[in-house]
């Protein structure tokens, strides 16, 4: 009895360290200015319904299809970030708060910015563009191209 206490011991302290490395070291964060970030979301949205299978339900939450989006790197360098389903925005604003929004939800109509925190429990975000002060954008497994410069 004793060793297969041992053996699930080893286990449950070796899926702790892979997720804690997954979390912190899998992550990239990029920045975004703020302005860059208004135009690209204004100029580059196409609002539709998207479906997102949970594994037990169906759900459709509106999706601004965005392919890609350019962003700041750690090094400064500007980079073309592709998305998949868990980048998140991160929205700074001006008060200290920060606002975390799935980026496949977030969208901006007049001046307002719009995202989901959940695509299960819903958690809609409202964000006025004038208190953005900083735009971050999170992702597990990056995938990004270096930006051409103008």
């Amino acid at each position: 009895m004793d060793k297969w206490q041992g053996i699930k011991k080893k286990k449950l302290i070796l899926i702790l360290i892979l997720s804690f490395a997954v979390f912190f070291w899998g992550c990239s964060y990029y920045t975004i200015p703020t302005q860059s970030f208004i135009s690209q979301i204004k100029g580059n949205q196409k609002i539709e319904e998207n479906m997102y299978y949970q594994s037990f339900a169906l759900i459709d939450y509106p999706s601004n299809n965005l392919e890609r989006i350019k962003c700041v790197d750690k090094k400064g360098n500007t980079v073309w970030l592709y998305p998949d389903k868990n980048t998140e925005f991160c929205f700074k604003k001006s008060n200290g708060e920060k606002i975390k929004a799935y980026f496949d939800t977030v969208i901006l109509q007049n001046d307002t910015v719009f995202g989901l925190r959940s695509r299960l429990m819903g958690g809609l975000r409202i964000i006025p563009v004038n208190d953005i002060d900083e735009v971050t954008v999170r992702a597990e497994f990056p995938r990004t191209e270096t930006a051409k410069e103008k």
